[in-house]
């Protein structure tokens, strides 16, 4: 809820037109001549969700969207009960870990979390079906941004920013910020049949593997490099016109970018290409290193020529002439 009332907030700023649909999507439409554009981000992220408090006042959880085990042992995070608390995933110390299993991450629903409460405080706190994510504070260095959520809260942060550098805007523009990315696309997918869309971008935050140890080509993007294009997914093929444009943009506008193909993730762009009658699709990405843990990373030139890829798009959308 706090990230969709600053997402409403941010919009009301460019127009009245603002819906909340029944799956909590929040809808903005900036009337314009041209063609309908979309442009998409997810306000959620990978979580956890209680599912069971014993006696002594341990909770487990279960995952929410793709968490790797070995990330969530032994972090804090905060469980939203009847108010915020910050608890520990309980960790044993390697003293007494049994050397066959002192390698092994125990998966999510193994383990358990310590409020450092009593059993009673946190039974009148807590109740299955509560929320919990990771307590990670923002971070800002010279260079990058690191914080749980950059998956997608950049998405989010770039049309805003996009929006608030007040572009000649060249289309009747719609804007998503959906809900539900992380467990399988849910409300992207009501979007497109309600909006019909002529175009539609996906703005993400995408893996980047660019790592010691990690072959050339299985880097996938690389962080300071600019922006993500991509032409496929594990079940995304984008729409070659749409990408093409995209891609003479930001060489016009002497923006740096990359081209990935790849077989793995997926984002909205997905559910918005093939949902409805079908839309034209693709989807504009900042490189992220450690995706869906706490601490995400994200070069703050690659926020920043996103941004201005995406001005470009509001600009000359107008001017993508699919006859060739």
């Amino acid at each position: 809820e706090p990230v969709k009332e600053i997402v409403i907030s941010n919009l009301k700023e460019h127009t009245e037109e603002i819906k909340i649909d029944a799956l909590g999507n929040v809808i903005a439409h900036i009337p314009g001549d041209g063609p309908r554009l979309l442009l998409d981000a997810h306000m959620d992220e990978v979580g956890f969700m209680v599912k069971h408090i014993d006696q002594r006042g341990f909770i487990r959880v279960i995952p929410l969207g793709g968490i790797d085990p070995r990330v969530f042992y032994g972090q804090r995070v905060v469980v939203w009960g009847k108010k915020p608390l910050v608890g520990m995933v309980a960790a044993l110390p390697p003293h007494i870990v049994n050397k066959e299993h002192e390698k092994e991450a125990p998966e999510v629903e193994d383990c358990t979390i310590d409020l450092g409460l009593d059993p009673e405080k946190v039974s009148s706190l807590v109740k299955v079906g509560d929320v919990v994510s990771y307590f990670s504070p923002f971070i800002e260095t010279e260079d990058a941004v690191i914080s749980k959520a950059i998956d997608d809260r950049v998405g989010l942060f770039v049309i805003l920013e996009a929006l608030k550098r007040k572009p000649r805007i060249n289309c009747d523009l719609y804007v998503s910020a959906t809900v539900q990315e992380e467990v399988g696309l849910r409300g992207a997918n009501v979007i497109v049949p309600a909006y019909e869309p002529d175009f539609v971008i996906a703005l993400e935050g995408t893996v980047s593997n660019d790592l010691p140890g990690v072959p050339e080509h299985k880097t996938l993007a690389k962080v300071g490099k600019g922006p993500e294009i991509r032409f496929t997914d594990k079940y995304l093929v984008a729409d070659r016109a749409l990408s093409q444009f995209i891609i003479e943009l930001a060489q016009k506008r002497e923006i740096p970018y990359q081209i990935t193909v790849k077989k793995a993730g997926s984002t909205n762009a997905t559910a918005l290409q093939v949902t409805g009658k079908g839309s034209r699709v693709t989807a504009v990405s900042v490189p992220v290193r450690y995706l869906h843990t706490p601490s995400c990373l994200a070069y703050k030139k690659d926020i920043e020529e996103t941004i201005n890829l995406t001005v470009a798009i509001l600009e000359e959308i107008q001017y993508l002439n699919l006859k060739g």
